[in-house]
């Protein structure tokens, strides 16, 4: 019993003082019914607790998106109607659901994982399993798959559909990204930064990104002094903004300027930086950057 009053308790404190029980209680009855085919008038305690989840997540998909039209009216005295707030952040869900699925297929179509396992199997056996799963009605807060194959940017503070979308958009980044290079380059400079890079879990993007940027950077500098004399010369910072200035004219040039690749890209610059700059201390710059010759 106090088990499920400390359950209660942290159910409350999920509504954000947004909406009482009393408004919510309803809409999870409402599903209930749906769950069962109005065959049964009660459901375990449990599956009560996944539907009361089910609602808040789509309020909270009302909440963050449709312009934070939801937010404002909530704040208001105006603000929508618990049944309202579920209904529009449901059907966000449906349509967001949709355009994942059409990003997924136009994405998959030339989607190459140069020989990385786990990139293949996460991307050609879990994605699709995730939405042949989901369960939008019910459970659309869960996520299904644990999206092994890692992303530069992650992927942190929301679940389900909210979390494959940004998964796939990631990845098709990346394939944007990879495609505009030579495969054979692609798989070399893997390999030169670690022979066994197929049966690896990290991120292949952002080691060919870093060789790239590595790569730009030695052709810009003055042939006196060597690479790593040059990176010695200089600090994190000074690292950072000279790969921004690179990535910037990089996207310019090569890919259109498509300034969703260029963001995601950037988030990898901080530590790229921080990690070259350490490297070339230890006189380690190939571990970062590979082979730049």
């Amino acid at each position: 019993m106090s088990n499920q009053r400390e359950n209660d308790k942290e159910m409350n404190e999920k509504c954000n003082g947004e909406y009482s029980m009393e408004e919510l209680l309803p809409i999870v009855a409402g599903l209930a019914e749906k769950y069962t085919a109005n065959e049964s008038t009660s459901i375990s305690y449990e599956r009560a607790e996944q539907l009361m989840e089910a609602v808040l997540y789509c309020i909270k998909q009302c909440n963050n998106h449709y312009n934070n039209q939801c937010s404002k009216q909530m704040l208001s005295k105006d603000r929508l109607p618990a049944t309202e707030a579920y209904k529009q952040g449901y059907e966000y869900l449906i349509e967001l659901g949709k355009r994942t699925q059409q990003l997924y297929n136009e994405m998959i179509i030339d989607f190459n994982s140069y020989g990385n396992e786990n990139y293949h199997a996460t991307v050609t056996l879990a994605i699709p399993e995730f939405f042949k799963r989901f369960d939008v009605r019910f459970a659309p807060q869960e996520t299904l798959i644990t999206m092994d194959y890692p992303t530069i940017r992650p992927i942190t503070n929301c679940s389900g559909m909210d979390a494959i979308s940004k998964y796939v958009e990631y990845i098709a980044c990346e394939q944007r990204f990879l495609r505009a290079l030579p495969v054979d380059y692609v798989c070399e400079v893997l390999y030169q930064f670690q022979a066994d890079y197929r049966k690896q879990f990290y991120n292949i993007c952002r080691v060919v990104l870093r060789h790239v940027l590595g790569k730009m950077l030695m052709t810009m500098l003055p042939k006196e002094r060597s690479f790593r004399q040059h990176i010695l010369a200089y600090d994190k910072q000074w690292l950072e903004e000279v790969f921004s200035e690179l990535l910037e004219k990089l996207i310019q040039e090569k890919y259109h300027a498509d300034k969703q690749l260029e963001e995601y890209l950037r988030a990898d610059l901080k530590d790229f930086a921080a990690e070259l700059w350490v490297a070339t201390q230890n006189d380690s710059v190939q571990r970062v950057v590979g082979m730049l010759k």
